[in-house]
């Protein structure tokens, strides 16, 4: 049988001559006790505690949950160590409300004001990266070459077996694709120029292009977001060195002197991998290899040759931006690698789109 408690929580009000309402609390506040319940009116609330005994975590919960809309709440007549236990729950719910989903017009402004930071530091980085150009044609560049000769390996070498693989299968698909709808009417044989064109003009660069940022771009963006980790390019900038230009232009050298050539391969792999299918179909190989040698011409091989070099600059100046401005954290590096990837992948079909109407527009 349970006992009513000797000294019982209360809560008293009283209405002054000013309009405000001041709240007597007394007795001892406990969970275990059912708390009382009090309505008042008015913004300006007084809370006393003269009569007050021993009280627990319900007590600060309580004067929380009753008086935390009013606008002007005084506690100075509490005890310390309650007034301080209020002060901490009103800390904490304000805490708690900061965190809630903004609107979606402020959503916008956030996204507004981070993009245009990224872009800003988008345009720095390429001002750099050009700058550092600069001073290698003059010959003034401070330039890590143990970089340059290992990122020639790993862009190019290392690249071989990837690059060999998809573009045997490009050609493989697009000659079976190609089959498929030239039977129709009856001219199949033009299917070694199908494969030869796509591969040479667009399929060998723009697949390449899509592996270095899978494969480099990652790599160079977790790279340099490690030295930010581990305060390595803070120490260059001590020595006097600009990282972009003693880190990032050897790189981008590396990868854009690599990639045309791993274009180039792509291209006769995947008009072997065309000529596989269609031989093994209705083609003879010399049929094929003469209307190979009659589609391409110097202008398509041109053309496939400027878009690697562009593509390849594009994936390796998108790993060493986003490596250069990672947060100095495990989070801020994985976060790199991915953008990385993103932002490299995003600029080359965007550039290709756009090499697609000029060379159309000059005939070339």
């Amino acid at each position: 049988m349970s006992h009513a408690p000797a000294n019982p929580p209360r809560a008293r009000t009283e209405v002054l001559a000013d309009g405000s309402t001041v709240v007597a609390l007394a007795g001892d506040w406990s969970a275990q006790v059912a708390t009382p319940e009090i309505t008042f009116k008015g913004d300006r609330i007084r809370l006393t505690g003269a009569e007050l005994g021993q009280f627990d975590s319900s007590l600060p919960a309580w004067i929380h949950r009753h008086f935390r809309q009013v606008r002007q709440l005084d506690l100075t007549a509490l005890p310390s160590r309650l007034r301080a236990l209020v002060e901490l729950a009103e800390t904490s719910t304000a805490s708690e409300q900061d965190t809630t989903r903004p609107s979606l017009l402020e959503q916008f402004g956030d996204w507004g004001l981070a993009s245009s930071s990224s872009w800003g530091r988008a345009f720095e980085h390429i001002g750099e990266t050009a700058s550092a150009f600069g001073r290698l044609l003059i010959g003034r560049a401070r330039i890590n070459w143990q970089d340059f000769w290992l990122q020639l390996q790993t862009a190019g070498v290392d690249a071989l077996p990837i690059v060999a693989l998809l573009g045997f299968l490009t050609g493989l698909i697009m000659a079976y694709v190609g089959l498929i709808q030239l039977r129709q009417v009856g001219a199949t044989i033009y299917v070694a120029n199908l494969v030869s064109l796509a591969m040479t003009r667009e399929m060998g660069a723009l697949m390449t292009g899509v592996i270095a940022c899978g494969r480099t771009a990652t790599s160079f963006a977790s790279q340099l977001g490690s030295m930010n980790v581990s305060q390595e390019t803070d120490a260059l900038r001590v020595l006097g060195l600009n990282p972009v230009e003693y880190l990032g232009l050897p790189r981008i050298l590396a990868v854009t002197l690599m990639v045309p050539l791993l274009a180039i391969f792509a291209t006769f792999i995947g008009v072997f991998g065309g000529m596989v299918v269609a031989c093994a179909g209705e083609l003879s190989v010399s049929q094929y290899l003469t209307q190979v040698v009659v589609a391409i011409s110097f202008k398509s091989f041109l053309v496939g040759v400027i878009k690697s070099v562009a593509f390849g600059f594009i994936a390796a100046w998108a790993g060493c931006y986003r490596g250069s401005v990672a947060k100095p954290s495990a989070l801020g590096v994985g976060e790199a690698a991915t953008t990385a990837a993103v932002l490299g992948i995003t600029l080359i079909v965007v550039s290709d789109a756009l090499f697609a109407v000029i060379f159309n527009l000059f005939n070339f």
